[in-house]
């Protein structure tokens, strides 16, 4: 029962991952295609989408095999 908690933290750990990393990044091309930011803004939200995908990964792999977020291996 404790690893199906601990999985299912991972999962949310994910699913907020994508919204803190992806939301901005989005934002941010909307604003270059707008003309609100200048396009070198791009690169910055290239690099906050790239480092929010590796993590979102990391914890959906964490969350299939039931390891807590904050934890290496399970308990």
């Amino acid at each position: 029962m404790r690893n199906v908690l601990d999985g299912a933290a991972s999962f949310c750990a994910a699913l907020f991952t994508f919204i803190i990393c992806g939301l901005p990044s989005w934002f941010t091309v909307q604003a270059v295609l707008a003309g609100i930011a200048p396009v070198w803004a791009y690169g910055a939200a290239g690099l906050l989408a790239a480092i929010g995908v590796v993590l979102t990964f990391a914890f959906i792999r964490k969350g299939l095999a039931g390891v807590a977020p904050t934890r290496q291996r399970r308990r």
